[in-house]
């Protein structure tokens, strides 16, 4: 069989599905397995063992080579999509440090110190002090930095899920720059 379908991955929230296209479009198997729910140790913390995203993708696709008719070797190329704004620190070896900081989280860092230079200036003429302090506030890497500093310094790369999964996927620190978010 030649190597002409697609095989598209979708993490969500609530569950992983990998799904099985022909060239055309065309569904020809799915399977979906639902993601353990994240976990909360303080109010308005939302976080989750990276491992739990990555089984989820395994027993996905293992589910979908399981299903008549489904060859691998079929498979051209792969597609990920996943959840935004789910955060993993790394180190150089791709070992999550901390478990990964969902995207429901609220975690807030306090006392930081205002952009200032030439940025703070751009930014004040603009207008824009209070919204950049808002989301410097919001930045998880702003609370890892500030709270948990012996992380923050073993930190190699600090990946969103789809640049986690994309790792496991091809051993490569690469993502797709469809994933990136700017805000």
């Amino acid at each position: 069989m030649p190597a002409e379908n697609l095989l598209a991955i979708d993490n969500g929230t609530q569950s992983v599905r990998a799904l099985l296209f022909d060239p055309r479009g065309n569904l020809l198997a799915k399977q979906r397995v639902p993601i353990q729910a994240y976990y909360s140790n303080a109010p308005g913390l939302a976080e989750q063992d990276p491992q739990v995203f990555w089984d989820a993708v395994c027993l996905a696709c293992q589910g979908l080579w399981q299903q008549p008719g489904v060859e691998r070797a079929s498979i051209a190329a792969v597609a990920l999509t996943t959840q935004r704004s789910t955060l993993i620190n790394v180190d150089r070896a791709g070992k999550p440090l901390r478990p990964a900081i969902h995207w429901l989280d609220q975690r807030r860092t306090e006392g930081l110190l205002p952009v200032g230079g030439l940025w703070g200036l751009a930014f004040a003429l603009a207008g824009a002090s209070e919204t950049v302090a808002y989301l410097q506030a919001e930045a998880e890497a702003n609370w890892i930095r500030a709270n948990q500093p012996e992380i923050w310094a073993k930190t190699y790369k600090y990946l969103l899920l789809s640049g986690y999964l994309t790792l496991k996927l091809t051993g490569r620190f690469v993502d797709s720059v469809g994933a990136q978010v700017a805000y």
